[in-house]
């Protein structure tokens, strides 16, 4: 009898080092799967937004005129849906404020934006930018030369 409980005793210590071992060779299985699955998923994701937002929302706001016209009807839309009251106003200000349009700007020619649809102050940047990629263009060029004329002696 006193055999009974040293080989129950022994018995659960092996079920559960079996248990624990087998536990962890899945976890360690399984891990490698669930980060193929999880990546494949996200790129899988990324790649239908791309192509949802290329073939049905970008038509639907060049239509409307652009991104700015597009935001107005959406918030005037949504005024109209929420009763008067303090959400109505809340609405209407962006809304109003996206209507203001500058002088002599026409919202719906798409002939008159930029090619990049940025403003001339936000070109700014954009000039200066260009203007330095210019001139690392030139110190490239010019490191390439004296590369060449050393090496040639």
């Amino acid at each position: 009898m006193a055999d009974e409980p040293q080989t129950a005793a022994d018995g659960k210590a092996r079920e559960g080092f079996f248990s624990e071992l087998s536990r962890s060779a899945l976890k360690k299985t399984l891990a490698p799967l669930v980060a193929t699955a999880a990546t494949a998923g996200t790129t899988y994701l990324t790649r239908k937004t791309t192509q949802i937002w290329q073939e049905n929302v970008l038509p639907k706001i060049r239509e409307k005129g652009g991104l700015k016209a597009f935001a107005k009807d959406a918030l005037e839309q949504a005024t109209s849906q929420v009763p008067g009251g303090r959400g109505s106003v809340v609405l209407r200000g962006p809304a109003e404020r996206l209507g203001d349009e500058q002088p002599g700007a026409n919202a719906g020619s798409r002939e008159t934006e930029q090619p990049s649809g940025k403003s001339a102050e936000a070109q700014r940047p954009d000039m200066q930018r260009e203007k330095e990629r210019e001139e690392r263009r030139r110190r490239r060029q010019q490191r390439q030369r004296a590369l060449e004329q050393s090496g040639s002696t």
